[in-house]
């Protein structure tokens, strides 16, 4: 039986939230998330008051399942997804937010364009590139 043990068959896809077309993976390095607050680790990480006030006095911790990912899709181009993964091994995908940019580990915000490029090479940056046309749903 040819593939039995392939984990190929476990890769999660995700679709556009915009047209519901596939999404690909643009190679982009793992943005992790970290919390600061006790309240924000018991928030967001699901574990005892008292554990997360303990990880809090340790300085930031850094969620290593939740992070944010980019992908591109053909028709509205590059797109930053804020990935997390449940216990279970399942990743659920929204769209990033200013506030998820803010608490990722060695980034800077894409919405605020780079004070060096011109406004030309912004744009064409996020345009979809009539290279890639050929991904299909």
């Amino acid at each position: 039986m040819p593939g039995k043990r392939s984990s190929r068959k476990q890769i999660q896809h995700f679709c556009c939230p915009y047209c519901d077309r596939r999404l690909w993976r643009a190679g982009s390095t793992k943005h992790f998330l970290f919390y600061t607050e006790a309240a924000q680790i018991r928030q967001y990480v699901n574990v005892s008051h008292k554990s997360a006030a303990l990880l809090a006095s340790q300085g930031a911790y850094v969620d290593r399942n939740t992070w944010i990912e980019e992908f591109f899709c053909g028709e509205h181009g590059k797109l930053w997804l804020k990935l997390n993964r449940n216990p279970a091994g399942q990743l659920t995908s929204q769209i990033a937010t200013s506030k998820d940019w803010q608490q990722s580990t060695q980034t800077i915000n894409p919405e605020v364009p780079n004070p060096s490029v011109s406004e030309f090479s912004y744009r064409m940056s996020r345009a979809p590139s009539s290279r890639l046309s050929y991904c299909r749903r």
